[in-house]
């Protein structure tokens, strides 16, 4: 019975990885529909919001989701594996912070400085947490 639950427990890693994607992706796609609802009518240009607000609104709301994704992709997998926790923690940072660090590298665009910088404070936080505190134990 023990290696039935050891062996759940690691399929569910990777899911647990495409649980927090989808459901930051899908909490974020909800914020922005019940922003761009808030928007006058004579404000929407071409099916876009002009309004002063709703650019800053929008980046905060992305902001907050990549904050919230590179987190869940170091925490949540972490407390799932069933040992090499400190293997699975890095793993999950290196995937947050190498999606975004990759794009950003690749295409040098500017407005992604931002996004890096949060994801990688965000995932490097949440690494040192699982690092430090007594779940991240290798072994265990």
């Amino acid at each position: 019975m023990r290696l039935v639950i050891t062996v759940l427990r690691w399929l569910l890693v990777p899911v647990s990885l495409a649980a927090v994607v989808g459901g930051t992706l899908f909490a974020a796609r909800s914020t922005v529909d019940l922003i761009d609802a808030r928007c006058p009518a004579q404000s929407m240009v071409a099916g876009s919001c002009v309004e002063p607000w709703h650019t800053g609104a929008i980046e905060t709301v992305i902001y907050v989701a990549l904050l919230i994704a590179a987190a869940g992709l170091v925490v949540i997998p972490t407390l799932i594996a069933p040992g090499i926790k400190r293997v699975v923690a890095s793993v999950g940072f290196l995937l947050g912070g190498g999606l975004v660090g990759g794009l950003y590298f690749m295409t040098t665009w500017s407005d992604l400085r931002m996004p890096l910088l949060i994801v990688l404070v965000s995932g490097g936080l949440s690494l040192w947490w699982m690092w430090t505190r007594g779940v991240a134990d290798v072994g265990r």
